[in-house]
């Protein structure tokens, strides 16, 4: 398991502490990047939450149904807190197979129900984060301020074979989520959307849960950033 470097001081959530559950299409790859953040405010708890049962955007959507709506839920969400939950997924096949847009509506329903709890303060409680082909897009604008040509991306066996040849040494979880402003910055400057209103080639959501989390890090991060070089 990769773990973040420990010259830092983990904070434990404080009561009132806001949680960011991202409930991830992959086992690995976005486990690693977020898990870099938690503990770095106290009034931040970040919880991820990888696949259970498959990667297919109908069936996270089944897994966030069961731990946060029904009555066997594991998690509670206060929205009063103002709570949220993030669905980081891929493009892939799904978007042809018409498994992203019912996920969608679903966070859209789940979102109108939270605003009868709270009128005067409505808030998106649920959202998705879906980048285009996959999530390594998200990691390479850590690094990079123009998207990349497709031409050299279809010379490589996958988008991640891409991103680790173009970052040296391959994205290094312990210490290069720290350049996440960098990554919000270029991957909004670079974010086009297709006609259905999915991000297109080469852009990613991904910046919107950045910059949710980085609202509460954003120090420590600088802190970190300063220290690694």
């Amino acid at each position: 398991m990769i773990r973040r470097r420990k010259d830092y001081s983990k904070k434990d959530p404080s009561k009132d502490a806001s949680k960011i559950y991202i409930v991830c299409e992959g086992k690995e790859t976005e486990k690693n990047y977020f898990e870099f953040f938690e503990g770095l405010s106290s009034n931040l708890k970040l919880i991820i939450i990888p696949p259970e049962d498959g990667t297919d955007p109908l069936k996270l959507m089944e897994q966030a149904k069961k731990l946060f709506l029904e009555e066997t839920r594991s998690y509670t969400l206060d929205y009063m807190q103002n709570d949220k939950v993030w669905f980081a997924i891929d493009t892939d096949s799904w978007e042809k197979e018409g498994k992203i847009q019912p996920l969608r509506d679903f966070c859209t329903e789940e979102n109108e129900e939270v605003k009868k709890i709270d009128e005067k303060k409505p808030y998106d409680a649920w959202k998705v984060a879906q980048s285009n082909p996959s999530i390594e897009i998200w990691l390479y604008y850590h690094f990079y301020d123009i998207p990349p040509k497709a031409e050299d991306v279809h010379d490589k066996p996958s988008m991640k074979a891409y991103v680790n040849n173009k970052i040296a040494g391959g994205f290094n979880y312990h210490k290069d989520p720290v350049r996440i402003k960098d990554a919000i910055e270029n991957s909004e400057k670079n974010f086009r959307c297709q006609d259905n209103g999915n991000p297109a080639l080469f852009s990613t959501e991904q910046h919107l849960l950045g910059k949710e989390i980085l609202d509460f890090v954003s120090t420590e991060v600088a802190k970190l950033r300063n220290k690694m070089g």
